[in-house]
């Protein structure tokens, strides 16, 4: 709704009839890992997942602490649909599942070309259909698109949705972020390396005008497509009598810059990167939270244990998030008289990280981000940046050098610091195989 020209008409509606997470953020922009902590409930540093072909979460007691695992250990009906990303052996880990992602569209015998959206929805239907009736179910459906598909240089190449759908956006022009270059040159210089990823996919996908309303008009075709697959389930959920007895949950895996600092990807703890859409839909909601929004910040380390919390169970000990219902439900134990909220006050600033191995190709970093303040930490670079979110939103001007801001400055180091102590923890594990070649 804060995006006048994309058509998503059903997840809008779901908003209307759940609550919207404005502020809600990754603790790790990037796909593979931050779908690590989906199932997990662990930041990256904890389920150690950095690598393709390597999905640490998901191996040995790793599994046995994500939500999947543990909702199947209590007699639930568990499945997967659609993208997993780490291209591992997955057998074995859910109830039913059916894996596809690398394609905007996939071929299908007997009936040629078939959208991924459309696949993802028939065999989310195909679920719902097989399911066992005397058991509790969860399933999650892992769309592949809008994430763009090779390497093309030409204009909206990488993204391809169907022609009636890009139809919609034919006759618009879509805003370009504000004055892109002046955007790039306010960066670190290690930030505008032609070798680094950012630099690269930029170049590729938006170097021009034309370029830069191809692309987009494809990923919100794309989108509008995700929108109308996502209806398409919720409806088979309502035609099965199940829709007033069944969570729902909608968001992404990482933001995406899309010319914004004169970038393209992900990676950086800047807010177009880190920021991502939640939307829950919750049968116990009381009426006077339906349809709200809510400002505080949600994280997708905090989704295990809100799948949980709703099927009655209590998180794993090694999980990290909270409850997000405790923003909603007047939870407590039967010995309290203060409400989960009450007892403890949700976060008001959370910590990110990222790692990724080449400095040069994409910089780690790790970041203290609150409301007003954000702090960063270029480690790999000795660099660090302050930004006043209230005054500078689009953190072009860094103000870690102004006088005025020395004390935030080094309280929100030593802050960084203590979360990082608190909540990564030393490499342990090897893989076998998988390294970073791969697409991230």
């Amino acid at each position: 709704k804060e995006n006048p020209i994309i058509q998503t008409p059903f997840l809008d509606s779901l908003a209307d009839d759940g609550i919207r997470f404005r502020q809600n953020a990754v603790t790790t922009s990037i796909c593979w890992q931050s779908r690590a902590t989906l199932f997990s409930g662990q930041w990256a540093s904890r389920h150690q997942s950095y690598k393709l072909k390597c999905p640490h979460f998901a191996r040995g007691q790793g599994w046995n602490q994500t939500w999947p695992k543990l909702l199947q250990d209590d007699g639930y009906f568990v499945g997967h649909v659609g993208k997993w990303q780490f291209y591992s052996d997955n057998n074995g880990r859910f109830s039913w599942s059916n894996y596809h992602e690398g394609n905007h569209f996939y071929p299908m015998f007997g009936r040629g070309e078939v959208a991924a959206d459309d696949v993802a929805k028939e065999d989310a239907i195909k679920f719902l259909d097989e399911r066992p009736k005397d058991k509790p179910f969860a399933m999650t459906v892992a769309f592949y698109p809008p994430k763009p598909v090779g390497d093309s240089p030409e204009p909206g190449g990488q993204w391809r949705p169907k022609n009636e759908t890009r139809a919609l956006y034919e006759n618009i022009t879509i805003p370009e972020p504000y004055n892109m270059t002046h955007a790039f040159s306010l960066l670190p210089k290690f930030l505008q390396y032609d070798r680094s990823a950012s630099v690269q996919r930029k170049r590729l996908r938006y170097r021009s005008p034309l370029h830069y309303q191809e692309a987009m008009k494809n990923i919100y075709a794309l989108i509008t497509q995700v929108d109308q697959a996502c209806k398409d389930i919720v409806d088979e959920v309502k035609k099965k009598g199940l829709y007033n007895n069944t969570m729902i949950i909608f968001s992404t895996d990482n933001g995406m810059f899309h010319g914004s600092h004169g970038l393209a990807g992900k990676w950086y703890p800047y807010q177009e990167s880190i920021r991502v859409p939640l939307i829950i839909h919750d049968p116990r909601m009381p009426a006077d939270k339906v349809g709200s929004i809510d400002d505080n910040f949600t994280l997708n380390v905090d989704l295990a244990e809100t799948i949980l919390g709703a099927a009655g169970l209590k998180p794993h000990e090694r999980m990290q998030g909270r409850d997000i219902s405790d923003l909603y439900l007047p939870n407590k134990s039967e010995d309290d008289e203060k409400t989960a909220l009450e007892e403890t006050p949700w976060r008001d600033e959370f910590f990110y990280e990222f790692t990724f191995g080449d400095e040069t190709y994409i910089p780690s970093s790790n970041a203290l981000v609150r409301k007003k303040w954000k702090f960063i930490d270029w480690y790999g670079h000795n660099h660090e940046q302050l930004f006043d979110l209230e005054e500078d939103p689009l953190e072009f001007t860094d103000v870690k050098d102004r006088a005025e801001n020395a004390e935030i400055l080094s309280e929100m180091r030593s802050k960084l610091a203590m979360y990082k102590e608190q909540l990564t923890e030393p490499r342990q594990l090897n893989c076998e195989s998988g390294d970073y070649s791969a697409n991230p």
